[in-house]
């Protein structure tokens, strides 16, 4: 408790002394004020000591600061000066440039409008040969050209004869039929790139010396040209026409696929639409049309067979007048041998009962075809007004200033409708020969029944006379 006492009274002494705010930590053992002073004095002294301290440090890392400032500013002030040495330097250099250009452009004369036009050629030329199929046969063409080009040096004769000995080897490339090595795109596993032999018609038309694949010039963004694989192959006539070049002796005269616009002409041919993709243009409806189609075919086929052979037994039959169950003349013969003995009302019944359980087979799927051969016009009629139902939505969403965005719509409009006049005209024809050939058997029937009721009716007359 007096410790406690002591330690309050030492604060407010040391508080009346103005010595600030500080937090004083009194010794168990202090037992007077004199002794919290004596402590208080030795903190302070020890602060002052540590606050000395750090001033002479700051003071000497600021004579370092300073002495590092005096480096950077001479070595800022030498590199300074060497700049502008070197500026000076460098507006020399320039002035006597321009001095030796001047004198070169009096030198050359004449020369110096040659290589202008040489310039000029070059500029024209090189785009042709860049493109060609030649310039990855010849290679370093346009790069030896460009280099002169680009040359602010006065080329020497042995230069200058590039241009022209690379246009008269671009015309005679136009005429050779050789094969090659190049790396092409597209042509190796998984569509890399990888080396290939390639068979060129000129300059015109490449593929690969099998044939199976043709090969056209590209440009990168930068302007850099490389050979890749169509993406979208030509028909096979001309990869027909290819291997037959390709396989023809030295002598042999064959023809040969050629594409003056250099590939432009077989990229149009790939995108052609094939017989696949008139079917993805007709959409659901077509696909309706075309199933309804194939059915109709195989029922067609099916029945034309059926009463082909049905009418060959039948006429064998007829010949024969052999009862029996295997055709509906046989059947015929046997309803009659089973009723001869009656009379002649009873036996043309007869026979009319069993013509009648015949015709159902004779006549049978003749009436799906035709139904088949009405509905697929109706379904493309459908698919017309589905497909202007699209092409009027596309406008007026988008407008009519692109005629793409309409393309979709009438594709399915007209595919539709094609689609229905295939299925319907094959289905006709069909179901005509089918019926044709069911009236051809139904008539067996009726003249093979009317005969056996008129020879009934003279053996009965026979015998009452």
């Amino acid at each position: 408790m007096m410790n406690f006492k002591s330690s309050l009274k030492a604060l407010g002494a040391a508080t009346l002394l103005g010595l600030g705010s500080f937090a004083v930590s009194a010794p168990a053992t202090a037992q007077s004020l004199q002794d919290v002073l004596a402590k208080v004095k030795q903190d302070s002294n020890q602060m002052t000591a540590e606050d000395q301290q750090r001033l002479r440090e700051f003071q000497s890392d600021t004579a370092a600061q300073e002495a590092k400032m005096a480096d950077a500013r001479g070595a800022l002030n030498a590199a300074e000066a060497r700049g502008r040495a070197l500026s000076a330097q460098f507006d020399a250099n320039e002035a006597t440039l321009a001095d030796l250009e001047s004198q070169v452009s009096e030198q050359a004369g004449d020369f110096q409008e040659l290589l202008g036009q040489f310039r000029t050629a070059a500029g024209e030329t090189m785009p042709e040969i860049a493109n060609s199929f030649a310039n990855f046969d010849y290679q370093g063409r346009v790069e030896g050209i460009a280099e002169i080009a680009e040359a602010r040096t006065l080329p020497n004769r042995t230069q200058l004869e590039r241009l022209p000995k690379a246009m008269l080897q671009e015309m005679i490339a136009q005429s050779e039929v050789k094969s090659f090595n190049a790396m092409v795109d597209g042509i190796g596993p998984d569509a890399s790139n990888a080396d290939a032999e390639i068979m060129r018609v000129g300059v015109f038309t490449a593929a690969t010396v099998d044939g199976t694949k043709f090969i056209e010039v590209k440009k990168k963004d930068d302007g850099e040209t490389f050979l890749q694989v169509f993406a979208k192959q030509p028909s096979g006539a001309y990869a027909s026409s290819m291997k037959s070049l390709i396989n023809a002796g030295p002598d042999q005269l064959v023809r040969a696929p050629v594409d003056p616009s250099k590939g432009n002409l077989f990229g149009i041919l790939g995108d052609l639409p094939v017989l696949s993709d008139r079917i993805k243009q007709g959409g659901p409806v077509g696909a309706v049309i075309m199933a309804l189609l194939a059915v109709g075919l195989l029922l067609g086929i099916y029945k034309i067979f059926m009463l082909f052979t049905m009418g060959g037994a039948m006429r064998k039959t007829a010949k024969t007048r052999q009862a029996g169950d295997g055709n509906p003349l046989a059947r015929v013969f046997e309803v009659y041998e089973q009723n001869k003995q009656n009379d002649i009302e009873t036996l043309e019944l007869k026979l009319d009962e069993q013509i009648l359980r015949e015709s159902p087979r004779i006549e049978r799927f003749n009436d799906i075809i035709k139904v088949l051969a009405a509905v697929a016009p109706l379904l493309g009629l459908l698919g017309t007004v589905i497909g202007m139902i699209i092409t009027f939505t596309s406008i007026t969403i988008y407008g009519a200033g692109d005629p793409k965005l309409m393309a979709g719509g009438i594709s399915v409009a007209l595919m539709t409708t094609v689609f229905g006049l295939v299925a319907a005209i094959p289905l006709l024809l069909v179901h005509a020969i089918a019926a044709s050939m069911a009236r051809g058997n139904q008539q067996i029937l009726d003249e093979q029944a009317a005969g056996l009721v008129a020879e009934k009716a003279e053996s009965l007359r026979g015998a009452v006379a």
